[in-house]
């Protein structure tokens, strides 16, 4: 190219193929008699082979070539010929350009550009080649704009021809981390064209786990996250990794894919992965069954759960997976029941045999690595109400807690006696004291030792869980009661008194107030462990119900109570019993339960003040207290008792589930696993804080048969819990067996027995019919002939 201005003709034809206009472009060429137009024009250096290469037209290609232009010529901006026809999906134009030399590794770049532009052209051609694409990353070759344009039969060619499928542009993208990257994944036809992409790409040997160098991202992140599953397998059968963490987020690919929601794609991913990898954590801590949680898929969730992913898992914000279906899961309630019903399954394969025995498997309640209670203090945790902690009636988890408690009784009996021989210290202690014997200490020895466990095993309570226990009444009563009684059992020293002086109210009294008040609280806690316990639990449950049912009773209408109180005491200001508002309120409260002592209040002298108004009152008071707010206190507490017998046995269940978790925290420190203790001793800590994941249970007919036959003996369940753990396994069975149409065969086998059956029956009674009525018939002509002889006769 000169320094002369460029040929009108030469800018005409270029714009024409550009434009469309073939026919004129034809005519322009045919007028080239000296081959002038094969070289680059205007600001761009754009010639007529690239803009033909374009548009896809080979009838110019084939011109353009017979006068000279040279296929691997590039523009001003290093784009070439092959360039464009990669970019317009013109697979038979990249085929031409290659059959003719085409350089299939070209990159697009300025150090690529020829020198030497006319300036005079560039007033006049500016123009040129402003509908051609422009680059959007230095380096990228032909295979680069093919693959990010969804170009499969391009791809194909190119990578026959030996196009590089490793190279990198100057950001180090390579081709197959812009597969799929304008695919909308919605679209079946260009799904199918990214996914043979990324087959050509990866028998071509592509580095399969090349990085994205701003988004931190493989390959297979981007194909989870267009859910393509075929896609996901040809990238793990060639050596992807299926748990590297995106540096911007920290997620992984089975983390986009459960957000995505595509099952089919995250069973391929759960089939290549290890079990211990499924609740890998990104940077917040959120596992992918968080993730498919948030979003709300429940085929994904059950997946994930299927293989072993823990519902307890929890993120940097403390969000645990069950808060998360809780909260984002429609109707969680029946969705987590769903799941434990699919966990009790009968061992037969036939639904036209008995149920001799069923597997029930734990393993979604006791997820491996973690502690078996934590799937169970989670439920507990997010339940917001009494509805839904239904859940732990479900026979699974009520089997799983049986089981759990048959394993640790042995340490709740342990602090169980224990608590017994310091409530026993105490109260033989406080009579001893008062009664000023002499003898007593071994009692107060013994009262000291337990008061010291008490408090040691509340100071493990609080450090292992402060939030948790601090908030717990045992653990206030007991740390109360201990302190009380470690105090005077110390203090008894300096505070002995004769019997005299404790009469006489010259006694150290702080210590009778203190034992007093460690004797009650002691006795409630008793109790309160009691209602831990299965056999006794239910009613010290209910009684804690009732009284909290009367207690806001009395907090609603104990403002009634004051103003009667005030109010006696003006009235009977002379009786000593009112003197004072405490008197007044106590004595209220006493004729409430109907002790009035009538003769006491209305005919002594000086008892009463405006005998009219005090006689009102009292009947007032009467209809009031007396009969409406006593036998609304007592319908209360006998109001439905079923639901009440349904809550107590609930909260029983929640007592008992949290005091079992407590237990294995406690066992599971690691002060139980530090070699100072005995390794016999760690070991029976184990074996009585873990159950196993999954049973075998027998029916009743079947169980001294199959005893016999066991190594370890069955566990102890009682019979209402094992029959409803047998019924869930034939519900179950038949769901899955009409889900899966596995029946089908045996279900026509059944219906093809049942009719020819019939038929025959059928042929049978049609013989048995037919053989009456005919000597039916022949009977009667019997008769009507021997009444016709007799008639001749």
């Amino acid at each position: 190219m000169t320094m002369e201005e460029c040929d009108p003709d030469h800018i005409a034809l270029v714009l024409a193929i550009e434009n469309g206009e073939f026919d004129r472009a034809i005519q322009i060429l045919a007028r080239d008699s000296q081959n002038r137009y094969a070289c680059p024009v205007g600001a761009l250096q754009v010639t007529a082979l690239h803009v033909a290469a374009w548009q896809g037209r080979i009838d110019l290609l084939d011109r353009l070539y017979e006068k000279g232009a040279r296929v691997n010529d590039v523009d001003k901006i290093g784009r070439c010929a092959l360039y464009y026809a990669a970019h317009h999906d013109n697979v038979d134009v990249t085929e031409w350009l290659l059959r003719r030399g085409g350089y299939v590794n070209a990159k697009v770049g300025i150090y690529s550009c020829t020198k030497g532009v006319p300036y005079t052209s560039l007033t006049k051609s500016c123009f040129v080649g402003r509908k051609l694409p422009l680059p959007v990353c230095w380096g990228r070759t032909p295979l680069h704009q093919a693959v990010k344009n969804n170009r499969a039969d391009v791809v194909r060619v190119l990578v026959e021809h030996g196009a590089d499928v490793n190279a990198k542009d100057e950001r180090l993208i390579t081709p197959l981390l812009l597969a799929g990257s304008a695919v909308n994944r919605d679209d079946l036809k260009e799904m199918t064209k990214f996914v043979e992409i990324v087959k050509i790409l990866a028998a071509a040997k592509v580095f399969v786990n090349i990085i994205h160098p701003d988004t931190g991202t493989t390959a297979l992140h981007h194909a989870a996250m267009l859910g393509s599953a075929e896609a996901t397998k040809i990238l793990l059968s060639n050596g992807a990794w299926p748990m590297y963490k995106c540096k911007s987020s920290g997620s992984t690919p089975l983390h986009i894919v459960a957000s995505t929601g595509s099952t089919e794609t995250l069973m391929v991913l759960l089939e290549a992965m290890l079990p211990h990898n499924i609740d890998t954590r990104d940077q917040i801590n959120r596992t992918a069954l968080h993730r498919a949680s948030y979003r709300g898929h429940r085929q994904c969730v059950r997946a994930l759960l299927e293989h072993g992913a823990s519902l307890a898992a929890t993120t940097k914000t403390g969000i645990t997976v069950v808060d998360a279906i809780f909260a984002h899961i429609p109707r969680p309630l029946a969705f987590i029941t769903e799941i434990l019903d699919s966990c009790v399954r009968t061992t037969n394969n036939s639904s036209l045999e008995t149920y001799d025995n069923i597997t029930v498997d734990f393993g979604i309640l006791a997820p491996k690595h973690q502690m078996q209670m934590a799937v169970v203090t989670a439920v507990i945790a997010a339940a917001s109400d009494i509805t839904q902690l239904v859940i732990l009636q479900h026979p699974l988890v009520e089997t799983f807690l049986r089981l759990k408690w048959a394993r640790l009784r042995i340490l709740f009996f342990f602090l169980m006696l224990i608590h017994l021989f310091f409530v026993i210290s105490l109260s033989m202690y406080a009579v001893m004291f008062v009664r000023d014997d002499t003898d007593h200490v071994v009692t107060r020895r013994i009262l000291a030792i337990c008061s010291c466990f008490l408090l040691f095993h509340n100071m493990i309570q609080v450090l292992l869980e402060p939030k948790h226990y601090l908030r717990q009444l045992e653990t206030w009563l007991s740390f109360i009661c201990a302190t009380l009684s470690l105090v005077t059992s110390a203090a008894v020293e300096f505070a002995k008194c004769p019997k005299e002086e404790i009469e006489s109210r010259h006694c150290a009294h702080w210590v009778l107030h203190s034992i007093s008040i460690a004797i009650l609280l002691s006795w409630m806690q008793m109790m309160l462990l009691i209602g831990r316990v299965p056999m006794w639990g239910y009613y010290a449950l209910m009684f804690s119900t009732v009284l909290k049912n009367i207690l806001k009773v009395l907090l609603a209408f104990g403002y009634l109570i004051v103003g009667f109180a005030l109010s006696f005491a003006v009235l009977f200001h002379g009786n000593d019993q009112f003197r004072d508002f405490w008197r007044a309120v106590v004595r209220t409260v006493v004729m409430m339960m109907g002790e009035y002592e009538y003769e006491e209040l209305f005919t002594a002298e000086k008892s009463t003040f405006l005998p009219v108004t005090s006689r009102i009152v009292f009947f007032v008071f009467i209809m009031l207290a007396s009969i409406v707010l006593i036998n609304l206190m007592i319908g209360l507490a006998v109001n439905d008792i079923q639901g009440l017998e349904r809550e107590g046995h609930i909260r029983r269940l929640l007592k008992q589930a949290e005091f079992v978790a407590h237990l294995e925290r406690v066992t599971s420190h690691r002060i139980f696993r530090s070699n100072w203790l005995h390794p016999r001793l760690r070991i029976l800590l184990h074996s009585r804080r873990d159950i196993p994941t999954k049973i075998t249970l027998f029916s009743r007919e079947n169980y001294f048969h199959h005893v016999s036959h066991l190594t370890e003996s069955p566990p102890k369940i009682p019979a209402d819990l094992l029959e409803a753990l047998f019924l869930l396994a034939t519900k179950t069975f038949y769901k899955n067996d009409n889900l899966t149409g596995k029946n089908t065969e045996t279900g026509d086998a059944k219906l093809t027995s049942v009719l020819s059956n019939l038929e025959e029956q059928i042929q049978e009674l049609k013989a048995y019919c037919y053989h009456n009525l005919t000597s039916r018939r022949a009977s009667k002509r019997c008769e009507f002939k021997r009444k016709s002889i007799q008639r001749k006769l």
